[in-house]
């Protein structure tokens, strides 16, 4: 299962309306009674998730959740070739009428190229190339 930004954000920030939704599957698939192993994610995901907890709550807290993902043995961090970021660009533009990050493209072509069905995520963007969400499509948790 690939690990989307907002899944991360909702699990280190607990007054975000889906806290409780993240905590609970991270510690479902920590304790194996959901299946989704082995979880996936991308540096731009970190990258990502670092600059939204700066923005939203200060240096520290970026710091913490960045070394926590980062230093984490349970996240494969899916590597970026330049052709996966051009096939991400070409969807970047393709689909100019939907209001999805490039990250979230990236996400997506990443899940595709590596056949990843699940992605962690608490925005619809993913259902747009055929990814299913966890919770919003599975009923987690």
């Amino acid at each position: 299962m690939f690990i989307d930004t907002g899944a991360f954000y909702a699990w280190f920030k607990e007054s975000d309306d889906n806290h409780n939704n993240a905590e609970a599957i991270f510690q479902s698939i920590r304790s194996q009674s959901l299946p989704y192993q082995p979880l996936f994610t991308s540096r731009y995901v970190l990258s990502e998730l670092a600059t939204l907890i700066l923005y939203n709550d200060g240096h520290r807290e970026a710091i913490r959740a960045f070394d926590a993902v980062y230093t984490s043995e349970s996240f494969t961090f899916l590597t970026v070739s330049k052709e996966i970021y051009a096939a991400a660009r070409e969807e970047f533009g393709r689909y100019n009428d939907h209001d999805i990050s490039f990250v979230d493209h990236l996400s997506g072509v990443l899940a595709d190229e590596h056949d990843i069905e699940r992605i962690f995520a608490f925005d619809d963007d993913f259902r747009t190339p055929g990814l299913t969400l966890v919770p919003g499509d599975t009923g987690e948790p």
